[in-house]
């Protein structure tokens, strides 16, 4: 969601942070701004509604020499989008600025207090503002900008990460964190950065420090950087992490936008993960992962949101298929709800590609506090996710997803669960381990079949565009193919902006075959397996209500193309009769590709910005 940088050093501020916001707009955004220490003495503000091309048109009228700043990249969560809400946001007397990721909670309490007892006026109708006022009046106090934040952090309740500059401190960026990521980029010749996501330091330097909750950063211009802790106002020694990622590719290798490449990027991905894990001997290996977490359970919870919480689905029915072990699955802010109800023996994974999802991270840190075995899945080594899964990571190696709208992440997610139901059958004895060979061979064949489903791109984008101007869609599908429904519903509705819904196809006649009219196409997953007859009865259910049918079938059914009015055709799996049970376990990565396609193509027809869909955040970062 919202992004953070800041830069201290030698150099111009502005082009460091112009060049880190660009890196993060792929985390959706409403508005940017920047705060520059001049060297007139004054902070210099800029900020602009919109793409990141506004902020950089006004800065090129109205350049801004510094050689220290902050930047901020916002997704609307208090106040609308608009240039006045836009950070950073400054004390009325202009003597601090501050950028803020997150959410204060008690805003409104602290704002009314701020207005009766010290006549401050607001500009903004955000929460953030109180936290520029909150400064300034400590800075009056006499406090530097350092004590100011530490005395201001026992005040706020809620998320933050926040840098802040002050004229009072002019060689200073104060940062702290709580339940929101910030990190410190150590560079070269006393530079010092600072980022929310260390995507958008990559360019600079690979070591980073990772601010912990409630400690307190100060970045000093002659290099030095000093770190506190915010109960004790002790300094301590933080802990430098070297990364290991490239820079963020923002090459689109001739494809028109990042979401088409990134779809076409999953059969590589598929292969390099096989090849990474699965060993000539046909053994599986997790490198950041220690075999004893995986001991002495007898209950695994599985939580994440939107794709990640689809993903997990389909890990789920894998896992219960295979180890034979009871799995239950929650959004992780439903799980924030109630008391979480985990002990030694349950093993939570949590699934978010950032590393960064808030809800994630804090049903995660409430499960740990109660003595559950964390198991994380996610794409960023670096992330917080991963830090608290010390010793317990599987990463799924996509490469940096610059669309917002998940796609090969999905698929990454769902071979990672996977290949650990296998390795939980295999230390549990849950099946015969000639089934489990088996299965680990046939993994193998994926990459291939899926490159074959994306060379039919052209025929899929031909037959959906016919249905552009329909005003809603419902997906079905059953077993493994209901979470690849809902998943594909979410990625139409997001891409598309059309209404659409995924259901269990069984629950059709159970209400919302109410809805169901000649405006309503339904489609439906109709690969071969145990449910494939249901779900086709399901689907002719909805056409007798004058639905137009859709489906996605494999190359060999003629049944399903005799009753469907437009069919999306991929690949036939061979299944030998001897293992025709595992007959749905591989269809997920094959059906879900014509859904991201013509979710794509669609969206590309009706004109909607694809790679940063409207209202969307790539990594959601507040509750």
């Amino acid at each position: 969601m919202c992004g953070i940088v800041g830069y201290i050093g030698q150099d111009n501020a502005l082009d460091y942070l112009i060049n880190s916001l660009r890196v993060l707009e792929y985390r959706g955004y409403d508005s940017s701004g920047v705060a520059i220490y001049s060297p007139d003495g004054h902070i210099k503000i800029i900020k602009a509604k919109g793409k990141l091309n506004n902020l950089i048109e006004l800065t090129a009228r109205n350049p801004q020499k510094g050689k220290i700043g902050i930047g901020h990249t916002r997704w609307a969560t208090q106040g609308i989008p608009s240039d006045i809400n836009a950070h950073p946001h400054a004390s009325s007397d202009s003597e601090v600025a501050i950028v803020h990721n997150g959410i204060i909670n008690n805003f409104h309490e602290l704002k009314e207090e701020l207005i009766k007892n010290f006549k401050i006026t607001f500009a903004s109708d955000t929460d953030s503002e109180v936290i520029a006022h909150l400064l300034g009046l400590e800075l009056k106090a006499g406090f530097s900008l350092k004590n100011s934040m530490l005395n201001i952090i026992n005040k706020i309740k809620g998320s933050y990460a926040l840098a802040a500059i002050s004229k009072n401190d002019p060689n200073t960026i104060i940062l702290t964190c709580h339940d929101a990521p910030i990190v410190i980029g150590i560079g070269k010749e006393k530079d010092l950065f600072c980022a929310s996501d260390s995507a958008a330091l990559l360019q600079y330097t690979d070591q980073i420090i990772r601010l912990k909750d409630r400690q307190v950063a100060e970045l000093k211009l002659n290099g030095e950087y000093l770190v506190f802790d915010g109960k004790t106002q002790k300094q301590i020694t933080p802990q430098i992490q070297v990364l290991n990622a490239d820079p963020v590719s923002l090459d689109k290798a001739g494809y028109k936008h990042f979401l088409l490449k990134e779809i076409n990027e999953q059969p590589a991905i598929i292969r390099k993960l096989l090849a990474h894990h699965v060993k000539d001997n046909l053994k599986i290996e997790f490198a950041e992962l220690k075999p004893e977490l995986l001991k002495d359970i007898n209950r695994i919870l599985i939580c994440g949101c939107g794709t990640a919480f689809y993903a997990g689905m389909i890990g789920k029915l894998a896992l219960e298929t295979l180890a034979k072990i009871p799995v239950e699955i929650e959004f992780a802010s439903e799980l924030l709800a109630r008391e979480i109800l985990v002990d030694e023996k349950t093993l939570i994974i949590a699934i978010s590609q950032s590393g960064e999802t808030a809800d994630t991270l804090l049903a995660v840190k409430t499960a740990l506090k109660k003595g559950a075995k964390l198991l994380a899945i996610t794409n960023r080594s670096d992330s917080t996710l991963s830090a608290l899964a010390e010793g317990g990571n599987i990463l799924i190696q996509a490469g940096i997803e610059v669309s917002v709208a998940a796609t090969k992440s999905f698929t990454a997610q769902m071979l990672c669960l996977y290949l650990l139901a296998i390795n939980l059958a295999e230390i549990h004895n849950s099946l015969p381990s000639e089934k489990l060979n088996w299965l680990k061979n046939e993994l193998r064949y994926l990459p291939q079949i899926m490159e074959q489903t994306l060379a039919r791109s052209e025929t899929y984008r031909e037959k959906i565009l016919p249905y552009a101007q329909q005003k809603a869609f419902v997906f079905l599908g059953r077993n493994f193919n209901y979470p690849i429904a809902l998943e594909g519903a979410l990625k139409f509705k997001e891409l598309t902006y059309i209404q659409t819904t995924g259901y269990a196809a069984g629950e059709m006649k159970h209400g919302p075959i109410a809805t169901i009219d000649e405006t309503t196409p339904t489609l439906s997953i109709l690969l071969p397996g145990s449910t494939y007859h249901k779900t086709l009865h399901n689907c002719i259910e909805a056409k007798t209500r004058g639905a137009p049918s859709l489906g996605v079938i494999d190359d060999l059914d003629k049944s399903a193309r005799q009753e469907l009015d437009t069919v999306f055709e991929v690949p036939a799996l061979p299944f030998s009769e001897e293992y025709k049970e595992f007959q749905d376990f591989f269809s997920p990565f094959i059906s879900v590709l014509p859904l991201q396609l013509i979710a794509y193509y669609l969206a590309e027809h009706l004109g909607k910005d694809v790679d940063q869909p409207r209202n969307l955040a790539k990594s959601v970062t507040v509750e």
